[in-house]
């Protein structure tokens, strides 16, 4: 029986990175299940962050913006009181945003592209979780969805793709490690509060409009490493509108243990289920 997502009618979610992608995929659910939406951006791509404002609104929900540089923690420190006084109280931190650093071996990538990985990667999500925990305590409920990823797990060898890509993401994958445990840890702390943790990453390749050209060249040879971004958007839905907490998982994962279907991004039609193929978009 598949998983019954609850309404968010009167719910309040703040996405980071929604500029595209996955982020924006997972805003646009949200909103098709009720929610209102907050995301934000680094404030590169103005029209991109109102394109998904527009988005959002066009389901009927109340959307706003803002632009923030979670690099530097002075300038997020604010964000999620900046957030509360235009649409209220946050009830659902979706941490989407995330960065490589420098795309570089560990033999070579110096202290600063480290640090900066770290810095978007765990410590931000970290921040936003703090400031945005004492309204979830005074509401009873919160859900809390950190987007990680499959670089966590050295692929076995010999490697499917060139090493160079392996070997590049190593120390981003310890980041996204790292907001793995933090996902388990702070589930565990807030066990028994209504307050949700949990964290999901794409099966293997999301076809982002980031990762397209990779997808594409991916798919003659391994079809069911593709997935859409509905296929991430749906997992987070579950992963936010149903009791689950203090789960790890990837997207199929998630739609495959609650028997769900795969929904369109606004939630009117069901276009799949965990094992669905995606059908890029031509150049």
């Amino acid at each position: 029986m598949a998983a019954t997502l609850e309404r968010l009618d009167g719910r309040i979610a703040l996405v980071t990175g929604a500029t595209q992608g996955i982020g924006r995929a997972i805003a646009q659910r949200l909103a098709s299940l009720g929610a209102d939406v907050i995301v934000t951006a680094s404030g590169r791509d103005p029209d991109k962050l109102a394109e998904t404002v527009g988005l959002i609104a066009a389901a009927g929900r109340r959307a706003h913006s803002i632009a923030v540089d979670l690099t530097d923690a002075a300038a997020r420190a604010d964000l999620i009181d900046r957030a509360e006084s235009a649409l209220g109280p946050i009830h659902i931190l979706v941490n989407n945003a995330a960065s490589a650093g420098a795309f570089a071996p560990l033999s070579k990538i110096d202290l600063p592209a480290r640090r900066a990985a770290f810095e978007v990667n765990v410590h931000a999500p970290v921040d936003l979780i703090q400031a945005a925990l004492p309204a979830m305590r005074a509401a009873g409920w919160g859900r809390i969805l950190n987007i990680t990823s499959e670089t966590v797990t050295q692929p076995p060898i010999p490697y499917a793709t060139p090493p160079k890509y392996i070997h590049g993401l190593v120390a981003y994958g310890a980041s996204k490690a790292a907001l793995d445990r933090v996902t388990r840890g702070l589930a565990a702390e807030l066990h028994g509060t209504g307050i949700h943790v949990n964290a999901v990453k794409p099966y293997k390749i999301c076809a982002s409009e980031n990762a397209l050209a990779l997808a594409r060249a991916t798919l003659p040879r391994n079809p069911d490493w593709i997935e859409g971004v509905e296929m991430m958007a749906e997992a987070s839905a579950i992963l936010i509108a149903s009791s689950l907490t203090g789960v790890v998982a990837n997207s199929r994962e998630v739609l495959a243990m609650t028997q769900s279907p795969l929904y369109s991004l606004d939630g009117s039609a069901v276009i799949g289920d965990w094992a669905t193929i995606p059908e890029l978009p031509d150049v």
